[in-house]
């Protein structure tokens, strides 16, 4: 007795959540990101972020650098996971998924910890930081700290 294997008869790009799911992802997507995208070019030619005589070059290229980025985005937000060919049913139980909110909980902990003794070191030496850099900082401690914890959990299994 051979056993039989179903063809996936999904789509590569998804279809849309609304209508029924009966129209793809893509069609929907390309017109309103590119729409987005010139909207963004629009924006630079009324804010006069770009004057004088490229100035619609400038938003021209503005909107077309844009564009992959905002259909990409309008994509994201319409696509049905469980119309995708391939994809993972439950992304958040997979093994990547736990490692991820092992990174960011221990992360949030480095990151509490040293924002404190940062505190304390500048309160005792009165040194004066602008909130820029200190800011910045902290997101560094935190991006850092995530990416390596994630590295060796992955590493761990």
């Amino acid at each position: 007795m051979m056993a039989r294997t179903s063809a996936d008869t999904r789509s590569r790009w998804g279809r849309t959540r609304f209508a029924g799911g009966r129209i793809p992802a893509l069609a929907f997507a390309i017109p309103v990101g590119l729409l987005l995208a010139t909207g963004v070019g629009a924006i630079t030619l009324w804010s006069r972020v770009a004057q004088g005589e490229y100035a619609l070059l400038i938003a021209g290229m503005g909107a077309f650098f844009t564009s992959w980025g905002m259909i990409g985005l309008v994509w994201a937000l319409v696509v049905d996971r469980t119309t995708i060919r391939g994809a993972v049913d439950k992304p958040e139980q997979s093994i990547e998924s736990e490692w991820m909110e092992a990174a960011m909980a221990g992360a949030f902990r480095d990151t509490i910890m040293m924002t404190g003794l940062g505190l304390v070191a500048l309160g005792l030496t009165g040194f004066e930081l602008d909130a820029l850099p200190a800011l910045t900082g902290v997101l560094f401690i935190a991006i850092c700290s995530t990416f390596v914890r994630y590295l060796m959990a992955k590493k761990r299994g």
